[in-house]
């Protein structure tokens, strides 16, 4: 990433984070999987579904009381260029490439309700418009992206993690 000298001045401004290494902190309580289908949706589908379903196996496994989280952002761009460097162009199927993932994220990764020993608490998914190509990135309004009323939509899982956490502490 190419940064300018305001950008530069930016990270230099930010607080220095220090780690807690006394052995009282250990517990997991929040244990987040984020993720990103920019391009090939269709060809990494079973490779982003497998991932999303270890990690929330193992975050369950880890601590059974923790929050959590996956959270992914999918690409509906009609094309993407690949960032190897090579200015190559990918052109997706959209917006049925996307609504394919979206649809994968909303049925096939398990939740908590459902699965107990290890659905995550709150899966959230945000829907782009990114051709990756120096043209702005947009959030998707709408389809393909989940709606207000759907599991998944980010501000509902804003809301459940507010709620969750407050149950917990």
């Amino acid at each position: 990433m190419a940064l300018d000298e305001s950008d530069h001045a930016a990270l230099a401004g930010m607080p220095t984070l220090y780690e807690e290494i006394a052995d009282d902190v250990s517990e997991v309580a929040v244990a987040v999987e984020a993720k990103a289908c920019m391009t090939e949706h269709i060809k990494s589908l079973p490779r982003l579904h497998a991932e999303i379903l270890a990690t929330g196996c193992l975050a369950k496994l880890a601590e059974p009381s923790c929050i959590s989280v996956s959270y992914t952002l999918v690409n509906a761009a009609p094309s993407f260029v690949s960032p190897s460097g090579h200015g190559e162009v990918n052109r997706h199927n959209q917006p049925e490439d996307a609504r394919r993932v979206v649809r994968m994220l909303a049925t096939a990764v398990p939740t908590a309700g459902k699965s107990s020993e290890y659905g995550y608490d709150v899966i959230g998914t945000t829907v782009v418009d990114c051709r990756n190509d120096g043209s702005p990135v947009t959030v998707v309004q709408g389809a393909p992206a989940p709606s207000l009323n759907d599991h998944t939509h980010y501000e509902r899982m804003r809301s459940l993690c507010s709620a969750l956490r407050k149950r917990r502490y």
